[in-house]
């Protein structure tokens, strides 16, 4: 199964993206937006204008990057505080971060012709459970970790 099946056969073809001048909110919306179809998928692919891959915003990496605006301030102080309220507010305001300081380089890459073995291979070494997939200099597609171990309970079953 690992050296039969191919990248290809497992890529999830959809996936959230935005570009390098985006907001934290921005990226949110398109996570969310992306988790309606696909409950599992944890981060957003992000591009520069020219259309050239810089990275991923994982579901951690958007919460670090709100994390230090959300624990400043108004939102942990006082005694007749409306939490829900404040924390709403404080939501908005900081999800107006831009995402630069957020974004994580190193995300590996993936040829579509790649057997399932190179997936299982790359994901051991680089210890992430995501992987995007290039053909011709461009983002075709995104592998997760749930698509290989989909792959791989499925081979277990009779």
């Amino acid at each position: 199964m690992l050296l039969r099946k191919r990248v290809w056969d497992i890529m999830r073809e959809d996936f959230a993206f935005v570009r390098e001048d985006s907001s934290l909110a921005d990226a949110i919306t398109a996570l969310r937006a992306i988790r309606v179809k696909q409950p599992d998928m944890s981060f957003v692919l992000v591009f520069s204008k020219s259309e050239k891959f810089l990275g991923i915003l994982s579901m951690w990496n958007l919460i670090q990057g709100m994390g230090p605006c959300l624990l400043k301030g108004s939102v942990l102080e006082g005694n007749e505080v409306d939490w829900d309220s404040a924390f709403a507010s404080a939501c908005r305001s900081c999800a107006q971060v831009r995402i630069v300081d957020c974004l994580q380089h190193d995300i590996p890459t993936l040829k579509p012709n790649d057997p399932l073995a190179r997936v299982l291979e790359v994901f051991l070494d680089y210890r992430r459970g995501r992987a995007v997939v290039e053909e011709g200099g461009r983002i075709i597609g995104v592998v997760c970790l749930a698509d290989l171990f989909k792959e791989i309970g499925d081979s277990l079953m009779p």
